[in-house]
């Protein structure tokens, strides 16, 4: 036999196998114990009066206790059945606790969330997202990094990080995913260029591409061992270009570009957020650039979590404010 210790209570479980053993028959024999009748109890549960019979006909086999005795109407439990009654209830309501799903509520949460993703959501994500969180859940801790790099990706297995925005041809099998956001690139440059100036080059039009490969440069280089595609579409056309400024983050490029006569290529979005501010004008590029389509993605083991679910779609929400802004 087995003894169990429970809320100060010595139980004896009489042979039992756990293997064999139906724990279904545990919610039965709380509601034997509760109700004091097989039909009562039948009808808490959502069985019949005889299926609860035969339920306690299991129960009795396996405990080695009639558990019950008939007075009238109803069943009275044995000596060993009242002891079980505190147990009985510790181990069923732990065990809905185990098979609840978590409940997030915003306004109460007190949640970390660790989140990396480019400089470009630094300048058009995070302002909005955390003016949202300050009105909608206070208690919520977001530790934010924009260095990107394949280290995130071991932080992600290793549970040091929930949540990565990147393009999805970084992603592993182990991950899952959604889409973020779509950003086209436009070409900025300080305001009153006298380049651009000179050659008659409005905002809001596109550089002549010989003239833009006579420019120098500020550019985005998120791989240094490999040719960005801008410089792989100049060679495709049998041109290339003066980089000055090669940096790892658009912001360093924007900033770099509005100090001096540089001109560099940025997503549109973050160029309309930051020009009239920074000093800058925004112009087309001079041939077709791929727009980069980029992803939340987080380790499988935390696609049920409510409260990251949660943060994903107010992320969602206000890239889809920041792109419908825009169409406006």
């Amino acid at each position: 036999m087995l003894s169990v210790k429970s809320n100060d209570c010595i139980i004896l479980i009489y042979a039992m196998n756990l293997n064999a053993f139906d724990l279904n028959l545990l919610k039965v024999l709380d509601a034997l114990l509760r109700e004091g009748s097989t039909v009562r109890a039948g009808e808490r549960i959502g069985l019949s009066q005889p299926a609860v019979s035969a339920a306690l006909g299991r129960l009795r086999a396996a405990l080695g206790d009639p558990l019950f005795v008939r007075e009238g109407q109803s069943l009275k439990p044995t000596e060993f059945a009242i002891t079980l009654v505190g147990p009985l209830q510790h181990i069923l309501e732990g065990t809905s606790r185990l098979l609840a799903r978590p409940l997030f509520d915003p306004p109460t949460a007190t949640d970390l969330f660790r989140i990396v993703a480019p400089d470009f959501f630094t300048e058009l994500m995070l302002p909005d997202l955390m003016a949202r969180l300050e009105r909608d859940a206070p208690g919520i801790t977001i530790r934010y990094s924009d260095a990107i790099g394949a280290h995130n990706l071991d932080d992600l297995r290793e549970d040091r990080l929930d949540l990565i925005i990147a393009p999805k041809h970084v992603f592993p099998s182990w991950l899952d995913w959604e889409p973020a956001v779509t950003a086209d690139y436009c070409i900025v440059a300080r305001r009153n260029h006298p380049i651009l100036a000179q050659h008659g080059v409005a905002p809001g039009t596109a550089i002549p591409v010989d003239l833009y490969a006579l420019l120098r440069h500020a550019s985005f280089r998120a791989v240094n061992d490999r040719p960005e595609a801008e410089e792989e579409l100049l060679a495709s056309m049998g041109r290339s270009r003066d980089v000055a400024l090669s940096a790892p983050n658009f912001t360093a490029v924007w900033r770099s570009v509005a100090a001096t006569d540089l001109v560099g290529l940025v997503p549109r979005l973050m160029a309309e957020r930051v020009a009239g501010t920074a000093g800058l004008e925004y112009y087309a590029t001079p041939f077709p650039v791929p727009p980069a389509e980029l992803f939340q993605a987080w380790h499988r083991r935390k696609s049920q979590s409510v409260g990251l679910k949660w943060l994903r779609g107010q992320i969602a929400s206000v890239l889809e404010n920041l792109q419908g802004r825009r169409e406006l």
